[in-house]
């Protein structure tokens, strides 16, 4: 399952950037559609196979084809319609195979699939950096790698920075991992992004509070985390971002101009909240807000959100965003538990929970100014790390039946 879970990664990540950039916009059904789909049935199979939680899958289950039943409603039955219930239900299907296929996807076999998928992106990324090959977004010529956009791609490299320092210095220092942490710190500077870096650092501050031990040892992560953002912010690179981002003309956007991302993403939630007016409790349904079109009035209409929490408004509506955050919540409270018990040092895991939690936090964080859940790699990645952590021995979601009563 392991190699299973790598191959469709590493295909899915190398070919993030092939789809067309009208891709949602459509209902055709591209590479990444087939991999989603792939997965799903395989999470069907072992879930029929395995049921263990079985009962959470099926509560998560209803509560996302509800809203794509809302969807339907709104903009009517099409595969463009549907296109983002399947990706949100294909994320929650890969977490459904790492929960039912432990004890073979182990923490550590995921996090190593994180390092292995995000190599060759990391290493093309400082490529692009050097040579000034990177996307050209809004005037800064930013790398991304194998991604779609580079903001997706300093999520990604988030994730498997920390990753790999976890592994560095809660699963014997290896030096590879140490060289890993810097590669995907340097690949995620390369992107250019802003949130980036700040995502990175939440993680990495999440990382070293919440790990036991000397004060020494919860202010390394935290100091990685500062060099980063030194690194970032003191350097050519990010004071450039920075600057352009202080031009920031909300009226511009309005005009259908764009001086920086930010007077984008101040016009896009300015024009998302009456969207949301017009059904408050329910929203309009999975995907309404990223196959909006460009109109005469509205020529920036087709921006994607930029902040998940608005989108899930939006979409789902009070009650639906109410739901998902209580849903994060007893996450998190999972996650707190799991890290109390001493299960995950037995599985050779010591403070597995922990990075879950970073990751988590780096999530929640990320999705304030962008379109973290919207990026299946991301979601993947994210889902990889913290049901891993679950599945641990200890408490489980859902134990499975006994021989007896299977």
């Amino acid at each position: 399952m392991v190699a299973f879970l790598g191959a469709m990664l590493f295909v899915r990540i190398l070919t993030d950037d092939r789809s067309a950039p009208d891709s949602r916009h459509t209902g055709s059904i591209n590479l990444s559609s087939v991999i989603a789909l792939l997965i799903i049935l395989v999470a069907v199979g072992l879930l029929f196979r395995r049921r263990r939680g079985l009962l959470p899958t099926i509560l998560i289950g209803l509560w996302l084809c509800m809203w794509i039943a809302i969807a339907v409603n709104t903009s009517g039955a099409s595969a463009e319609t549907l296109r983002e219930g399947v990706r949100e239900i294909s994320i929650v299907a890969l977490g459904v195979i790492v929960y039912n296929a432990c004890p073979g996807v182990t923490m550590p076999a995921a996090a190593r699939l994180v390092q292995f998928v995000g190599c060759i992106p990391a290493l093309l990324a400082i490529y692009q950096l050097a040579t000034g090959t990177g996307a050209n977004i809004y005037g800064n010529i930013r790398a991304h790698g194998t991604f779609a956009h580079p903001n997706t791609a300093a999520m990604f490299f988030a994730i498997g920075a920390t990753t790999s320092l976890w592994l560095y210095l809660d699963n014997g220092r290896r030096r590879a991992d140490a060289l890993l942490t810097t590669l995907f710190a340097v690949a995620l500077i390369a992107t250019f992004s802003i949130d980036g870096p700040i995502t990175l650092a939440a993680m990495l501050t999440v990382l070293g509070v919440l790990r036991p031990g000397p004060l020494p040892a919860k202010l390394a992560p935290c100091a990685i985390a500062a060099v980063i953002m030194l690194v970032f912010f003191a350097t050519p690179l990010g004071s450039k971002r920075i600057g352009r981002e202080t031009h920031t003309s909300v009226s511009a956007a309005e005009r259908g101009e764009t001086t920086s991302t930010l007077d984008t993403r101040l016009y896009r939630w300015k024009t998302l909240l009456p969207e949301w007016e017009r059904s408050p409790l329910v929203g309009q349904g999975l995907g309404v807000t990223t196959t909006a079109e460009n109109t005469v009035a509205d020529p920036l209409n087709s921006l994607l959100p930029h902040n998940e929490y608005i989108r899930y408004l939006v979409e789902t509506g009070v009650l639906g965003l109410a739901i998902l955050l209580g849903a994060l919540f007893l996450l998190i409270r999972a996650l707190t538990r799991k890290r109390r018990t001493s299960s995950a040092l037995d599985a050779g895991a010591p403070n597995a929970p922990t990075l879950a939690l970073a990751v988590v936090a780096g999530c929640l964080v990320n999705s304030l100014a962008d379109n973290t859940l919207l990026s299946s790699p991301t979601g993947y990645a994210a889902a990889l790390i913290v049901v891993a952590v679950l599945a641990l021995p200890g408490i489980e979601l859902q134990r499975a039946p006994s021989p007896q009563n299977a």
